[in-house]
Order: structure tokens, then sequence, then C-alpha cells
């Protein structure tokens, strides 16, 4: 809206990007979306594939663009998920858990945050669907790499992290 009052143009990236081996491609928000004010469905919503594996960005989206991109087969399976919306349970739908079906789902959320974010029914669909999740309200920094073949996670606790406060895994996920 500030953008518009001070008629700087406003234009939404519809390109798929090559970097580096990795395809990045803007999924949301869609061509036709235009809000009346600024609210979490317009987050920049990024699928990156890399190699064998696939991470789903979606910043704060909610489920109502979930559905428009459930229905567009926009979204697919995606190994790695970073929640939506912090995991509110405004977000994270069981119908777009189930068509990206990841098996990494990454929450950032406060601790102790006034929202009760992430919603235990987010938590719950995650855990039926098999998805190592990890927060970042309890496992602190969160990082997730890949080499194209297998995937590493690290968490680390903030403020003097002890070794007993981090933890640190590879997967190699159903492609050997």
């Amino acid at each position: 809206a500030k953008a518009l009052a001070m008629k700087i143009p406003v234009t939404a990236p519809r390109d798929t990007l090559d970097y580096s081996g990795a395809r990045i491609e803007v999924v949301s928000p869609p061509e036709d979306y235009h809000a009346a004010r600024a609210g979490n469905n317009d987050s920049l919503v990024l699928r990156i594939a890399y190699g064998r594996h696939a991470f789903l960005l979606t910043g704060d989206l909610e489920s109502a663009i979930e559905r428009r991109l459930l229905a567009s087969g926009t979204v697919g399976h995606s190994d790695v998920l970073k929640v939506g919306h912090h995991g509110s349970r405004t977000s994270s739908s069981q119908a777009f858990l189930d068509a990206v079906s990841p098996s990494v789902a990454v929450i950032s959320a406060g601790l102790d945050n006034s929202f009760g974010h992430p919603h235990p029914d987010v938590l719950r669909r995650l855990d039926a669907g098999h998805a190592a999740t990890l927060r970042t309200d309890r496992d602190g920094l969160v990082t997730v790499r890949s080499d194209g073949n297998r995937l590493w996670l690290d968490s680390a606790l903030w403020g003097g992290a002890t070794s007993a406060d981090r933890f640190s895994w590879s997967l190699s996920l159903g492609h050997e």
C-alpha cells in the first residue's frame, strides 16, 4: 500500500532461476493475486530443486493460498518444508502436507511467543506424516544443507551452547 501511495511499481517475480546447479522457482503469490492490504499470503514462496532434493520455503503462507496452489497443481513433493506462518493453525493444512509430503519440516518460531506458535494441530499433522520436525523455539539455529544426494541437518541453541545443546545428522532420502 505504501509503495502504491508513493507511485512505486510493485511486481511479483515469475521467473525460474538456475543458480549453481539449483533450480529456484517462484510458486507464490499467484500471478493473479491482488490483496486489498498487505498480509501473510503476500509471502514469496520458493521451491528449490537441487540434485535429488527439493526444498519448499513458504514464508507466512496460510491455507487460503495453499488451496489455490494445490488446485493449480503448482505444489508437489518437497523433501524439506519451511512450515508456513510459524506453524500457526491457519497454515499447513492436511491437504497441503499430503501434497508436499516432507521428510523434514522446519518451523521458525520464537521461544514462548505470545501467539502459541507452533500450533499443536500442525505438530500433530507433521508427526502423522512422519516428518522430522525441527523448531527454532526449541532447537535454536536450524541449518539444512545438501550436496544434491544427501541432506545434513544441524541445530544449535543460542547463548553459549555446549555440545550437549547441539545435534547434527545426515539423511539419504530413498534415492540410493
